[in-house]
């Protein structure tokens, strides 16, 4: 196994809270290099549509985004974690990935591995399906391989004490992204 694979980890959640909790975690348990991009700490102005993207790979809109469209070419392996917000991402993870569209004509994220994570308090089967029905169009468009997508229950901290099974769950995404 190769250790010097770049893992990247976005959180799109507003707050220090369970998405953020599942990250860490997974970031603690990988023995690849990793990096946490927590968007709320981020300047990411929304999308305008001015299409200045089609014709050179940079964006008009200048924010962090520009630092974090590299961080995310120099990545092999990136997970996205989101909380559940009315069964579709954060504004802040759509903000992103809408900003994400300088990469798409040079095919620059094509290839790389992809692992979506979604955290809320909706039965976790439920969750899944919209978690990768709401990713659907940035997976195909940028020809990412995805390969893992998992849901964890929990709208407070403390209902992850209750799930018996989280540690396992946690293990099972570490090692899918270890097999890389």
């Amino acid at each position: 196994m190769d250790n010097q694979k770049k893992v990247l980890l976005v959180s799109g959640s507003p707050r220090d809270g369970n998405t953020n909790y599942i990250l860490g975690k997974i970031s603690e348990g990988l023995r690849y290099p990793t990096e946490t991009v927590l968007l709320k700490d981020k300047d990411i102005k929304h999308c305008i549509g001015c299409l200045s993207c089609h014709s050179k790979p940079d964006c008009g809109t200048k924010d962090d985004m520009y630092d974090l469209l590299n961080t995310m070419k120099e990545a092999d392996i990136i997970v996205i974690g989101t909380p559940n917000y009315f069964d579709n991402v954060s504004g802040l993870l759509k903000d992103f990935i809408d900003r994400t569209h300088p990469l798409y004509k040079p095919e620059a994220l094509k290839g790389k591995k992809l692992v979506l994570i979604m955290v809320g308090g909706g039965e976790p089967k439920g969750t899944q399906e919209f978690l990768d029905t709401s990713l659907y169009g940035f997976v195909k468009y940028h020809k990412l391989d995805m390969i893992g997508s998992h849901s964890f229950k929990g709208l407070d901290r403390n209902d992850f004490k209750k799930d018996k099974d989280l540690e396992q769950k946690i293990n099972m995404v570490i090692e899918e992204i270890s097999r890389v």
